[in-house]
């Protein structure tokens, strides 16, 4: 995929990975628009260093109504988006915690809002990148405690379980696009220093642009992509979890009772 003059949405892009795959990005796509945390003061040193055509927008993940103020502020921005990388995340907290809707931290943050992105935009997709981790193929996802509610919570287990999530939502999203002019994946990155691996693991790991250019490398395949599954950049099996029909579709009934309150429905 040559992503010349193409729209790009990126999320998570004002650290770690996704910093670095804005800076490889800015000045060779037609429009970057780049999602952050912070406000724009707060990251103007590095949006002003970025070429090309850049649109900044700030959200929350923490709150499910600034993930829908986002996507309705990318429909804005761009009619069309042709690469959709879904790359925020957070690490599992020490304990257990929710947000202001409730909802477990890490769940929402890295799993929910990459689903309220991917079902508001979905008629203006073409292919979509959604970040997961080589931590999903070990874990669960505990339908009936996805929240992790009921004990046995652990940083590690959270973040896993989020990720494995977002696998199993890509499988079915996949399903469900034409795999021509939409298409959907999933991308583990590789094992990328950055302040998440440092807190939940605390080892040291490649630079970030590694994980950069390893997501990168997937955008810009040619043919179709569409419900795979790369290890950084070779395509390989899933959890067999994420390909299971039944399971996706009980995933998908509890992800929309739980987006019921901002009106998202992604079945």
């Amino acid at each position: 995929m040559d992503l010349t003059d193409r729209t790009v949405v990126l999320t998570g892009a004002t650290d770690g990975i996704g910093r670095a795959t804005a800076l490889k990005l800015a000045g060779h796509v037609g429009h970057l628009i780049l999602h952050g945390l912070q406000t724009r003061a707060e990251v103007a040193g590095l949006l002003d260093g970025l070429a090309g055509r850049v649109t900044y927008l700030q959200a929350d993940y923490g709150h499910l109504d600034q993930v829908s103020g986002l996507a309705a502020d990318i429909k804005v921005a761009a009619s069309h988006v042709d690469l959709l990388i879904n790359n925020a995340a957070r690490p599992g907290p020490q304990r257990r915690e929710r947000t202001a809707d409730g909802i477990e931290a890490t769940l929402q943050t890295n799993y929910l809002s990459t689903v309220v992105l991917c079902t508001t935009l979905r008629a203006r997709l073409g292919r979509v990148l959604n970040i997961a981790s080589a931590t999903h193929l070990t874990a669960d996802l505990g339908l009936d405690d996805l929240g992790l509610a009921s004990g046995g919570y652990s940083a590690v287990g959270a973040y896993a379980r989020s990720k494995l999530a977002i696998v199993t939502f890509t499988c079915w999203l996949a399903g469900r696009l034409d795999g021509g002019t939409a298409e959907a994946a999933s991308v583990h990155p590789g094992v990328i220093r950055s302040r998440l691996l440092n807190d939940m693991f605390s080892i040291q790991g490649a630079a970030p642009e590694r994980g950069a250019d390893n997501i990168l490398h997937v955008a810009r395949l040619p043919g179709s992509i569409n419900g795979r599954y790369f290890d950084e950049r070779e395509p390989t099996r899933p959890n067999p979890t994420a390909e299971a029909p039944a399971i996706q579709r009980e995933l998908l009934d509890r992800t929309a009772d739980l987006l019921a309150p901002i009106g998202v429905d992604p079945r």
